[in-house]
Order: C-alpha cells, then sequence, then structure tokens
C-alpha cells in the first residue's frame, strides 16, 4: 500500500485520454467481494491495452457497497493496477465529508485521482454543487475527475463543469451527456482547463471526431481490445475500419438497453472467461434464457466464436 501519489493534477489530465475501463465489481457467490477476480480482470483490461482504469462506479455498484467495502475496494484495485496506468477510484456520495473520507482511503491505497458524483440529496441547488466540489478541492486529496451522468438524478449542463473546471484540482469531467451536442459545448466551454472524457459507449467515436481524447465504457469489461482497436484505428486514420467496427457493436449496445447494466455486462463477462458473479439487489441477475441470448449476440459481432 502505498502511502501517497505522485500524479499531479496537471499530470492526470494529460493521461486522460485513451479507453478507461469501468471495472465491475466482481462477486462471489455469497454476494461478498472477490479480490482475487478483480486482479484477473484488471491483468486482462491493461493486456489488452487499456490506457486506464476506474474502479467503484455506478454500474460497479457502489450504492450496494458499505464504506468498508469500498475501501477494501480501492485497495484491491491499487495492488492489482501496481502504477502500470492511471488508477481513478469513484468516491461519490451524498455527503460531502463522506466524499472526503473515501478521498483520503483512495489516497492511501494509492490511486492516482477519484471520480466524484455531484451530491444528490433533494434539492441540490447550483451552489450547494459548488460548494460541494469546493470543499473536495481544499481538501486536497487526489485530482478530480468529475462524474457528471444524469441517472443519478442531477445532471451538470457544459456552463456549470466550466465553472467546475477552474478549481485547482479538477483534472478532467466523464461527460456521460447522451448528446454530442453536449459533448462537444463541454469541450468549447471547459476543454481548455481539464480533459473531457467521453461516458457513452454509444458515442464514441463521435466524440473522438469531435475533439475529444478519449472515453469510459463499462462494455470494456468484455471486449475492451475491440475498444482499444477502434481508438487506435480513428488515431491512425483508418475511419472505414473505425466505423465498420463501431456500427458492428449496436446489437450489443441493445442489449444492454434490454437488460440494463451491470447485469449484462456481468453476463457477458462470464461467456468471455472472466470472473464477475453476480449482481446485488436491487439488480437481479440475469437468467439462462438471458444469457443464451447475450451469447448469440456475442458471437454474432464476433466477440466469441
Amino acid at each position: 500500500m502505498k502511502e501517497e501519489t505522485s500524479m499531479t493534477t496537471t499530470d492526470l489530465k494529460e493521461r486522460l485520454k485513451g479507453v478507461y475501463v469501468l471495472a465491475l465489481t466482481p462477486m462471489k457467490e455469497d454476494f461478498s467481494f472477490h479480490a482475487a477476480a478483480l486482479k484477473r480482470n484488471i491483468d486482462h483490461y491493461i493486456a489488452s491495452g487499456a490506457h486506464g482504469i476506474i474502479v467503484g462506479g455506478t454500474y460497479a455498484e457502489y450504492p450496494s457497497l458499505t464504506t468498508a467495502e469500498r475501501k477494501e475496494l480501492f485497495s484491491a484495485a491499487a495492488e492489482a493496477v501496481a502504477g502500470r496506468v492511471p488508477l481513478l477510484c469513484c468516491t461519490a456520495a451524498s455527503g460531502t465529508y463522506e466524499a472526503i473520507e473515501l478521498g483520503k482511503a483512495a489516497k492511501a491505497a494509492g490511486a492516482d485521482g477519484v471520480m466524484v458524483t455531484p451530491p444528490y440529496v433533494s434539492e441540490v441547488r447550483a451552489g450547494d454543487i459548488l460548494h460541494h466540489f469546493e470543499l473536495l478541492n481544499e481538501a486536497g486529496e487526489l485530482p478530480i475527475l468529475i462524474y457528471n451522468s444524469a441517472s443519478i438524478g442531477v445532471h451538470l449542463s457544459p456552463e456549470e463543469i466550466a465553472v467546475l473546471a477552474k478549481l485547482d484540482n479538477v483534472a478532467g469531467v466523464k461527460q456521460g451527456a447522451v448528446d454530442l451536442h453536449a459533448l462537444v459545448r463541454t469541450v468549447a466551454y471547459a476543454g481548455g482547463d481539464i480533459s473531457v472524457m467521453c461516458g457513452s459507449d454509444g458515442l464514441i467515436l463521435g466524440a473522438l471526431a469531435s475533439g475529444l481524447p478519449g472515453c469510459t465504457s463499462t462494455n470494456a469489461n468484455f471486449m475492451a481490445r475491440e475498444f482499444v482497436a477502434l481508438y487506435d484505428e480513428f488515431r491512425r486514420g483508418e475511419n472505414d475500419r473505425a466505423l465498420e467496427r463501431y456500427y458492428r457493436w449496436q446489437p450489443i449496445r441493445e442489449l444492454a438497453r434490454k437488460y440494463g447494466q451491470p447485469a449484462m455486462a456481468k453476463a457477458a463477462m462470464e461467456l468471455v472467461g472472466l470472473p464477475s458473479g453476480p449482481v446485488r439487489a436491487p439488480f437481479r441477475t440475469l437468467g439462462e434464457e438471458a444469457k443464451a441470448d447475450i451469447a448469440r449476440t456475442l458471437r454474432q459481432v464476433g466477440i466469441i466464436q
């Protein structure tokens, strides 16, 4: 366990590019955290060319993890990554001081940054969100990746992100908007201060073409090499190949809508030989019929034989 990180906010901003895997949290059959499985999966992501790892996000089931489990996850992830790529830990919490506490744990574990949502308490207002991030910024535990996701009920506008981008310890934003124009506006308003990462698998190619440096992905848990290949093809100017690959994935994107995340991605991980285990309530682990449907689609797309 490292006592501190050497990566500055500027360092992390420059390295927030490429494909960052939003690593799911593997569980044993009794629903306890499976640290050995996480290490195996992280080794696979890095061997597949992933440029960074993020643990403990929404689809990684952090709302169903205790604070102690989240800290255990951070430590296990840092040990597994071992400095090979940047590691960010999601320390999102509706209470500011809980987020700060989790940030301290991430720093002690050896993470390079934290990913944080706005607070999602009832009637939170723009000034409250700014205050939340100001306190995190002042705590200065680790560089911050803002986690902007409409799914939690509080969604930041590009203009609001631009204000937060002025804080010293903010390195970037995971912009989870599903409107490409919102991503473009975020880069226009905040891209000079922070790295704007695409947070939606479905927009990755349009985002790269619009100048965003990379993306975060849940589906990369079971198809990391595909995401890295698309990123590399785009960077080499092989646009026809990138377009073919991107549109070939559409059936997988439909699966995510049909069965929901993280249940779909965890089922797909098992099909490609990566341990994931069940999902915790309120999510429900998929049954055999759904798994067979996912297997057929993965074969159709060429992810499995």
